[in-house]
């Protein structure tokens, strides 16, 4: 990654939605006490429906906004533009089976020239923009094995695509880094093993991956004892190849303020979790860059918007949806309720501390 500055990063998402009023100003104040103390990072997410919703018009208004802001503040910045996604398929509208949300129109493929050259062109609009407001790594989507493993026909065209997008990329400024952020959940199977991992690391300049420390047990999102998370990096160093990493999300939720937690967490678990992952970066040159999930909690109405649809189908073990909703309820260092820190923005903080003193 040339063009961030030397050694390894620690930073912030913020939210996931508009920081409600009352709370906004406390949140400032802590941003303000994590940019005293040398955080250089940030990160925007968009997809490519929003940037072109038109064949050849493109909105970039808004991802031209935010890097403004993140360049004023002397930030660098991470850009992710989902074209698959956790939740699916976010291409452009017209190039959408109408019928079919998860598929492109009339039974193309990724690698179709029609659907590469629309991307290599939206690609050659963003990048000089991207380069001039000290974007030091470019993601061409979020987690699509999600998507690939229902199509699992469908990778070798994928990788094809961001192959063209990486080359696009490289041949306007190739200092520019290129990468897709993998799911990096830590299983039996050694992560380095998974071939869907392994062939989109072979098209990526650097390894990107979101983590948690959950447990091994697929059907649950339970927190593991954190002290598991430096033999976690190692597995992700194996699967980067040689690579330099980037955490693009470290999950560890807190569990509520009182009661029971369904993911076996806690604000003590939150804040070892915190406090283990950064010594175990600091100890992996390896690690560039750790960006953790969110600052703030998710409100009530956006986990609803998650996890009701979860909870309408009788299939999903109520279990799971109840983890699920606290994972997103209490993913954040600060309490959506009232804006107070949990322990771990402390631990947070004192991380900057020991990366930038």
């Amino acid at each position: 990654m040339p063009l961030l500055p030397a050694g390894s990063h620690l930073g912030i998402a913020v939210s996931f939605e508009p920081v409600p009023r009352p709370i906004r100003d406390r949140i400032d104040q802590e941003l303000d006490t994590a940019y005293r103390k040398g955080m250089k990072i940030a990160r925007v997410m968009v997809d490519w429906a929003d940037l072109e919703p038109r064949p050849g018009k493109y909105d970039l208004d808004d991802l031209r906004e935010a890097l403004e802001e993140n360049y004023e503040k002397g930030l660098y910045t991470l850009v992710t533009i989902s074209v698959l996604d956790s939740e699916g398929m976010v291409a452009p509208g017209f190039l959408m089976d109408g019928e079919d949300s998860g598929r492109l129109r009339d039974g193309k493929r990724f690698n179709d020239k029609e659907i590469v050259q629309r991307f290599s062109a939206l690609l050659e609009r963003m990048v000089p923009l991207m380069v001039s407001r000290r974007v030091f790594a470019v993601a061409l989507s979020n987690e699509p094995q999600v998507y690939l493993e229902s199509h699992p026909a469908e990778l070798a065209d994928f990788v094809a695509f961001v192959r063209a997008g990486r080359d696009t990329v490289h041949a306007i400024d190739p200092r520019l880094a290129v990468t897709v952020v993998n799911v990096g959940r830590i299983t039996d199977t050694p992560l380095k093993d998974n071939p869907m991992i392994a062939d989109l690391v072979a098209v990526s300049d650097v390894a990107a991956f979101n983590y948690a420390p959950f447990t091994n047990r697929l059907e649950e999102l339970a927190i593991d004892d954190p002290k598991r998370i430096p033999q976690d990096f190692r597995s992700l160093a194996a699967a980067a190849d040689g690579r330099r990493i980037l955490i693009q999300e470290m999950h560890c939720p807190s569990g509520h303020r009182s009661g029971k937690s369904a993911m076996h967490t806690s604000v003590t678990i939150q804040t070892e979790c915190l406090r283990t992952s950064l010594d175990a970066m600091m100890q992996m040159p390896q690690f560039r860059v750790m960006y953790f999930a969110s600052m703030l909690d998710w409100s009530p109405a956006l986990v609803s918007m998650f996890a009701d649809p979860l909870r309408a189908e009788s299939e999903v073990p109520r279990l799971y949806v109840d983890q699920f909703s606290e994972w997103y309820e209490t993913m954040g260092l600060v309490w959506y309720p009232d804006g107070t820190p949990k322990p771990a923005w402390n631990t947070f903080l004192e991380g900057l501390d020991k990366l930038y003193r």
